[in-house]
């Protein structure tokens, strides 16, 4: 189950945050655009017997799109009557940053005052109360600092009375952004980042650096608030920390003693940050010259993951039963080098759905795509002259940094003449992958598979037969 859901006896929620929403109905639409309508497979099993293929795998794609909805994930959410109770009576302030922050606002539904922080090109209608701002990813800039500072305004804006709904998924933490040494540090904050990124970090880690260099991560924004804040979030993080999901803005050491006078974490954050430049043998920023002081709070604070990062590989599982294809579940996520993610997938017979995060290296220099793409290619090269056939997706819709003169893929659909393919067009697949130029040798091939923002934002999803 992904979220505790509402039933037909449940009262409209509290008048003083406005508007009532029903709670989501078998047979309801997709919300929010996510994807298109499935795509029906008049034979599943012919499907079966010849394999996964392009086709049924992208439509199984938009049928996980459309389970995966956040906005159906967060009315259920404030249905529960643990949260219902922490905003019961109260006036909502809310803000909404990630990929899926278009779909979480529209579920939260009317509000006093909120903010929602999507992606460059992903505005569309709210509900009454909200206010959009657009700004970009995976890269913070001016647009990033100026949605930062609105929503620590806003947060330092709520009364003892009120309440605020913080509502984070994925990407949240380059889209909002606020350097802990001045806007003006931007440049100093955006190079560190890149630094740990390339050097191959886990997810964990680059937050940490991004806590530390930041005046609203790792907490910092909850701080501003003398209202509680009650946090919801759509997990893109293995294991679903928390704390680590957007960089964790609204989400401290304070959850776990509420009303108890605790540590901020701040300078715990500091030492975390200096520890992960130093076994990365990178520069220390001036931002962290000096070990911040020890600041006690004492706050009644609540957050919860509505959402696990395996939320997509479920469904896909779901969605591909449906129609008459049995997939394994990969319990565990995918981790570690890209390269030995796919001897791994490669090696295991039968229909399987993975998910995870890949990690690639990034050489001086490199080419277009992102970790999807590269292990898409990857794959490829496993299966060269194989039956067998693999989709390799980011969910958000969106993997890597935008390409230039073509939109941006959310991976790619891979078989056995994949890789001869390429080659057949001039390219070398094999000085793509070590160039980690995945996305051109892709795109020659016609094996690339663009979606747009999906709005939601889990696991990288495989699906391999």
């Amino acid at each position: 189950m992904l979220g505790r859901g509402m039933t037909s006896d449940d009262e409209p929620r509290d008048a003083t945050r406005g508007g009532v929403n029903r709670p989501a109905l078998p047979g309801d639409p997709p919300e929010g655009g996510h994807g298109k309508a499935p795509l029906l497979i008049d034979d599943p099993d012919s499907m079966t017997r010849a394999g996964l293929g392009r086709e049924l795998a992208e439509a199984v794609l938009r049928d996980v799109i459309a389970m995966c909805d956040p906005a159906r994930r967060v009315r259920e959410a404030l249905g529960d009557p643990t949260i219902a109770e922490r905003l019961a009576g109260r006036r909502w302030l809310a803000l909404a940053v990630g990929k899926a922050a278009l779909a979480m606002a529209r579920g939260a539904g009317e509000v006093a005052d909120g903010i929602a922080v999507v992606p460059a090109g992903g505005a569309g209608a709210l509900p009454a109360g909200w206010r959009l701002l657009e700004a970009v990813h995976p890269v913070p800039d001016a647009r990033s600092v100026a949605a930062g500072a609105a929503l620590r305004a806003l947060v330092a804006s709520a009364g003892d009375g009120d309440a605020v709904l913080a509502l984070i998924s994925g990407g949240a933490s380059a889209l909002a952004e606020l350097p802990a040494a001045g806007p003006a540090a931007l440049g100093e904050l955006v190079a560190t980042v890149q630094q740990v990124m390339a050097a191959g970090a886990a997810i964990d880690e680059i937050n940490a650096v991004r806590g530390a260099l930041s005046a609203i991560k790792a907490g910092r924004l909850a701080l501003a608030a003398a209202a509680p804040v009650v946090t919801l979030a759509v997990s893109d993080v293995i294991g679903d920390p928390i704390a680590v999901i957007g960089s964790g803005p609204t989400v401290g050491p304070w959850l776990a003693s509420p009303g108890a006078p605790v540590d901020d974490g701040a300078a715990a954050t500091w030492r975390r940050a200096r520890q992960v430049l130093a076994r990365l043998g990178l520069p220390v920023p001036a931002t962290l010259d000096r070990e911040p002081p020890v600041r006690v709070v004492a706050r009644r604070d609540h957050a919860r993951v509505i959402a696990p990062m395996a939320s997509a590989a479920h469904a896909a599982v779901a969605a591909l039963a449906a129609r008459g294809v049995a997939a394994r579940l990969v319990e565990a996520p995918v981790a570690g080098d890209v390269a030995a993610v796919a001897d791994q997938l490669a090696g295991e017979p039968g229909a399987r759905v993975a998910w995870g995060e890949p990690t690639v290296r990034l050489p001086a220099g490199h080419g277009a795509g992102g970790r999807a793409q590269q292990l898409a290619l990857e794959l490829a090269r496993r299966l060269r002259g194989t039956a067998r056939g693999a989709l390799v997706v980011g969910t958000d819709g969106i993997d890597g940094p935008p390409p230039a003169g073509r939109p941006s893929p959310a991976g790619a659909w891979v078989d056995g003449a994949t890789w001869d393919a390429i080659a057949a067009t001039g390219l070398d697949p094999a000085a793509a992958l070590a160039a980690c130029d995945a996305g051109t040798a892709l795109a020659a091939a016609g094996a690339l598979v663009v979606i747009g923002p999906s709005g939601i934002n889990h696991a990288d999803l495989v699906l391999i037969d």
